[in-house]
């Protein structure tokens, strides 16, 4: 054999034995903490988010999304793993409550250890699961979650330009608006951080990646570089239109602050466990309450409220400027041609409708979340078609050709994804325990109503709550009394 010929052969069999490209599509998983779809590709023309309606230009805008419970800990558990918190039974934030599940359900794997076992490199950065709640093993790098307690991350007033500090949870300002850069703040960092590494996957181009990006704000407390806070005036447009509690709803319905009583005696603050309607009202919101510079009960001044909604406005602009950057380095790496983003919030917001503050209900504006899906290849779209997050993780399996494990409870969403103005005739379920199990909501939500059954301890039904969305989008008035044929029919589907 002649050197050139032998020089071919060895060059032929190198390739021959040198592994396919796994061409499989990479995902990067945005998570926004407590955000509501108050966003411009929504259409809310009052904030700027000018990023993550770009990604809603190219990707497919769900309209009608839900969580499966509107507390952090419980719905990412829920989304993680696939299972609905009925089979989780996590309704607090107690550690040794993730813990018990899993040892009950070792199947139950979450979506970051299935795509790891699957050949994917898996990466988590900020919140994913509730912070404290991720398993380590379930990623490919240790995760990049910050510090404990991120989420109190607060700037030293007299001096700025130091290091950030870490709050005490009962002596924190509720809103803070430093002049300084994106990157003297945990997002901006973490930012910084993802870029980084997104430069490290595609340089080694060895496994297709799923990234993890959990933004902690707008979450309490609002704090965001004073740039975003001036892009926004006073605005008395953006207060509740439905400030005052549903129309024959007991207070257990729409009371959020049942899980404060603790921190609430540090201030000589009794939360009762049966407020009568005045009382809850007074005490509603605790979670918010119970930082600085807001009443720890009674009236907030319509000044004050408003200057909460553009403080939470701001930090939902800053959050939007760092997806931004996120954008910019898919679409400069060219990594973005085979990257499905996705966006969603773990729950929604109230900013003073019902009287709430906060998340912990089973309205509307409590359930409801940002959904965007964008995956190259897909046109997209809006579409009204009914998901729930629990099925975010049969849908990652199907858009990434990896099989689905069986104990999943949720269904994927492709083919909507593949034509977004196909019919559909879906529910959205959600569920409440409220005052350490005394009631359990438990409700469906359709596309004209809202059902929702309270149960006792012993599992009877103590009240009934029916809404039209269509006639009564803001749910001020409970009409299951005059309609109980509609109750009994979607109760049935809880049942």
């Amino acid at each position: 054999m002649s050197v050139r010929l032998f020089l071919l052969f060895i060059v032929a069999a190198s390739v021959l034995s040198s592994p396919a490209e796994d061409t499989r599509k990479n995902v990067i998983m945005i998570a926004v903490d407590d955000l509501r779809p108050m966003l411009g590709c929504y259409g809310d023309t009052r904030i700027k988010t000018p990023n993550i309606d770009r990604l809603a230009r190219s990707g497919t805008l769900f309209e009608r999304a839900y969580c499966n419970y509107s507390k952090c800990g419980p719905s990412r558990l829920s989304l993680m793993t696939g299972l609905r918190p009925g089979s989780v039974q996590v309704y607090g934030h107690d550690d040794a409550e993730p813990a018990a599940f899993r040892a009950r359900r070792p199947d139950a794997i979450s979506v970051a250890r299935w795509l790891k076992d699957h050949g994917y490199e898996t990466r988590s950065f900020g919140k994913i699961d509730h912070d404290g709640w991720q398993v380590a093993s379930d990623w490919s790098r240790a995760p990049f979650a910050g510090r404990e307690d991120e989420m109190l991350e607060i700037v030293d007033e007299e001096n700025p330009d130091k290091p950030t500090l870490i709050a005490d949870r009962h002596s924190c300002p509720v809103m803070q608006a430093p002049d300084v850069a994106d990157d003297h703040l945990f997002e901006g960092r973490m930012t910084s951080e993802v870029i980084k590494q997104l430069n490290e996957v595609q340089e080694a181009k060895a496994k297709p990646f799923f990234f993890a990006v959990g933004y902690r704000r707008p979450h309490l407390p609002f704090v965001a570089p004073k740039r975003f806070f001036d892009l926004y005036e006073k605005d008395e447009t953006w207060l509740a239109p439905n400030p005052e509690p549903p129309e024959g709803s007991p207070p257990f319905a729409w009371f959020n602050s049942d899980g404060y009583a603790s921190a609430a005696k540090k201030f000589g603050l009794n939360i009762p466990e049966q407020p009568d309607r005045e009382t809850a009202i007074a005490l509603n919101g605790y979670e918010m309450r119970s930082y600085l510079d807001v009443p720890r009960e009674g009236p907030i001044s319509r000044e004050r409220q408003i200057d909460l909604v553009r403080a939470y406005a701001a930090c939902v602009s800053y959050v939007d400027a760092q997806i931004g950057r996120i954008l910019d380095s898919l679409d400069q790496s060219g990594l973005r041609e085979n990257t499905i983003v996705m966006l969603w919030s773990d729950h929604g917001w109230h900013l003073g409708e019902m009287s709430a503050w906060g998340k912990m209900t089973n309205y509307e504006v409590g359930t409801r979340v940002p959904l965007i899906v964008s995956v190259p290849g897909l046109a997209g779209g809006r579409t009204e078609a009914i998901v729930e997050l629990v099925d975010l993780y049969p849908t990652i399996c199907e858009l990434t050709g990896v099989s689905a494990p069986p104990h999943l409870e949720g269904d994927s969403f492709v083919s909507v994804l593949e034509d977004p103005r196909a019919a559909t005739d879906g529910v959205a379920f959600h569920d409440y325990v409220r005052h350490r199990s005394i009631h359990t909501g438990r409700a469906v939500r359709t596309a004209k109503f809202r059902c929702v059954i309270w149960y006792d301890r012993e599992g009877k039904v103590e009240f009934e709550e029916l809404y039209d969305l269509e006639e009564d989008p803001n749910e001020t008035v409970n009409i299951a009394a005059e309609n109980q044929d509609r109750v009994k029919k979607l109760r049935s589907l809880l049942e």
